[in-house]
């Protein structure tokens, strides 16, 4: 009969397992083409005729926008960086999660990613002025603008999971001392915005294992069954959310925040409680079903 009922729960425990791993499945992502599409009034126009246009620009803001098609490389190369930078996502080319799709060996979770880059400008300001010896001279400093449009597609039947376009804007930047410099900032600020927004479309979930320290009618710290195996860190923040159910659907109500302390392991953390310290032990003790989804 122990034996019998030690199965049984090895068996529960497996099944929990897999499903908190299902709940937070790593995607293949195979990175395709993202290729430049520069403004239509910008092919029209003739070399001469843009020129022209940039100097008449100059001359009445004092700065100039210009396309810079030759950082295109460069861009999709930041696509790639935010997306491995994403929790969730194990990031590659195309063609070898292509080779695997036409073998039939392709992981059971994978998308595509592809786009345009309609846009990677940047804005010339020079100022002419005078050093302390009174001599007169010229600095220009630079800003990047920069679009991009992805697209995480099904890689199997190619529709359209998710599409989004990043832009990063003149406000979003400072100004450079050289135009290689201005479109790397761009580009770091590119790859912060692509990592941060996937984070939180594909969020890991968790469970609150059980609860650590607590004062009076507040609880404090509590176990999570994330750790080092999922990628989370210190300082990692999640929102709790006790679940109910009304009318036979489910219901999500926020009712705290946690933040990690420290990572005891691949599987477990311990977090400090920051907010809704008193709902979150009141929940606890009642044995209510409490979930949590990182910020």
């Amino acid at each position: 009969m122990k034996r019998f009922i030690s199965l049984i729960l090895m068996t529960l425990t497996v099944i929990q397992v897999f499903a908190q791993k299902e709940k937070n499945v790593v995607y293949k992502v195979a990175v395709g083409d993202f290729l430049y599409n520069a403004p239509v009034e910008q092919k029209t126009k003739s070399r001469a005729g843009r020129v022209m246009e940039e100097v008449a620009e100059a001359l009445m803001t004092g700065s100039a926008h210009k396309q810079q098609p030759q950082y295109a490389p460069a861009v999709r190369a930041g696509v790639i960086t935010g997306l491995s930078n994403v929790r969730r996502f194990a990031t590659s080319e195309g063609y070898a999660l292509l080779r695997s799709l036409e073998s039939g060996e392709l992981h059971e979770h994978a998308f595509l990613a592809d786009g345009v880059i309609p846009n990677i400008t940047t804005v010339t300001k020079s100022e002419t002025k005078t050093d302390s010896k009174g001599k007169k001279y010229t600095d220009t400093n630079y800003k990047a603008i920069i679009s991009v449009t992805v697209n995480l597609k099904d890689a199997y039947d190619g529709t359209i999971n998710n599409s989004h376009t990043f832009n990063i804007t003149e406000l979003d930047m400072s100004w450079m001392g050289s135009q290689d410099g201005a479109v790397d900032n761009a580009i770091s600020h590119l790859e912060d915005r692509i990592a941060s927004y996937y984070n939180k479309q594909f969020p890991l979930s968790a469970t609150i294992l059980e609860g650590a320290t607590f004062k009076k009618d507040k609880q404090k710290e509590v176990y999570i069954d994330l750790g080092d195996g999922d990628g989370v860190h210190k300082g990692m923040q999640f929102d709790v959310y006790q679940i109910e159910t009304i009318a036979g659907r489910e219901a999500h109500s926020q009712i705290g925040r946690l933040k990690i302390e420290k990572t005891l392991g691949d599987e477990i953390s311990l977090c400090k409680v920051t907010k809704g310290g008193d709902k979150i032990k009141s929940a606890l003790d009642d044995g209510a079903t409490l979930v949590i989804t990182s910020r």
